[in-house]
């Protein structure tokens, strides 16, 4: 894993996030991650981008997709695209699994931080795994 990338809807809540596991507090397991933190335009994604093209991405690129509830509309939601082209060795999407709770509560966020950075510390022991939510 090289990364995370945030979901174009939730960039401004991954952010946060990411700023708390650089403090003080987390940056030992930050540092340890050795990972960066993109963004759509880094990765050259358009913020319009199909799921499929979006999930591909983060798999050819070893990315971690932070995400929110993502729902599965059609062939190319995120959910089918992962349920049809998910393999053993694919990474998991991670998804907040309350983003009104994570704006509203800072135990919450924490527990959110903590969530993230157990499952980025063993992130190759939960490839295959499809989706994760967090916390």
């Amino acid at each position: 894993m090289k990364g995370i990338l945030a979901d174009v809807n939730i960039q401004k809540y991954v952010h946060i996030l990411v700023a708390i596991m650089q403090s003080e507090d987390y940056k030992l397991f930050w540092d340890h991650l050795q990972i960066q933190y993109l963004q759509f335009a880094d990765v050259g994604l358009p913020s319009n981008a199909l799921d499929t093209l979006i999930w591909q991405t983060c798999q050819q690129r070893e990315l971690i997709l932070i995400t929110d509830n993502r729902n599965q509309d059609d062939n190319s939601s995120l959910e089918s695209t992962i349920r049809l082209f998910n393999t053993p060795l694919s990474l998991p999407v991670f998804t907040i699994s309350n983003i009104g709770r994570l704006r509203n509560s800072r135990e919450y966020l924490h527990q959110v931080v903590e969530s993230l950075l157990d499952a980025l510390l063993r992130v190759q022991s939960l490839r295959g795994t499809g989706r994760l939510f967090l916390p």
